[in-house]
């Protein structure tokens, strides 16, 4: 199954300026064996929040990428585009129950994470999840970009990752009405909304 490695940093104002940074310190890890595809974009409500992310075939082929010995010449050019050390990155990694592409596609792509609450089951959660895309998928959002999807986080035991995409933040907000409003307090019943935001991904590679 496809891993996803997600970060965000402050971006360096040499980003802000040059968005094309994310595709040039990518250069390295685009020929690595398993390497599939590669996003980046600014967070929308912030605008100062970089978000970069790579697929993998697997965790085997990322940790081969990663052992590589030139994969350090990435981080050197990850410098110029963040705001302090790259060895002081958050890297987490999520394995998608579906096809996160048309959410990673669309013009800005929500990412909304869960965490279970105390004495609650992941098998809880996943039967209210998949009903409540099922009915925004079918609600007929103007701007939405179906399907949502979610994943779990590798390594972090009931931690989740919700995404869907949107042609803007606008769109998502307004679609917080009487269709997704029963699903979204059931939601709440049984995680816990660590952060919610949205980003202008772009497909680097």
């Amino acid at each position: 199954m496809p891993v996803i490695e997600i970060t965000s940093f402050e971006a360096s104002e040499a980003l802000l300026v040059n968005p094309s940074l994310f595709s040039m310190v990518l250069d390295i890890v685009s020929t690595a064996e398993g390497f599939i595809s590669a996003y980046g974009g600014l967070q929308v409500e912030d605008k100062r929040t970089a978000y970069l992310s790579l697929t993998w075939q697997s965790m085997e082929c990322y940790k081969k990428a990663v052992a590589n010995p030139r994969y350090p010449e990435m981080a050197t050019k990850l410098s110029a585009a963040i705001v302090g050390k790259p060895e002081t990155l958050d890297y987490n990694f999520v394995e998608f129950r579906k096809d996160r592409t048309p959410s990673f596609d669309a013009p800005v792509t929500e990412f909304c994470t869960m965490q279970l609450k105390e004495g609650r089951k992941a098998e809880e959660f996943e039967a209210v999840i998949e009903p409540m895309h099922n009915a925004i998928a079918t609600a007929g959002f103007s701007g939405f970009h179906p399907p949502p999807t979610y994943g779990d986080f590798v390594g972090k035991s009931g931690h989740f990752l919700v995404t869907s995409g949107w042609d803007s933040a606008k769109d998502h907000h307004a679609a917080r009405n009487n269709t997704t409003k029963p699903w979204v307090d059931k939601i709440h019943e049984i995680v816990e909304v660590v952060s919610l935001v949205h980003v202008d991904f772009h497909k680097c590679i």
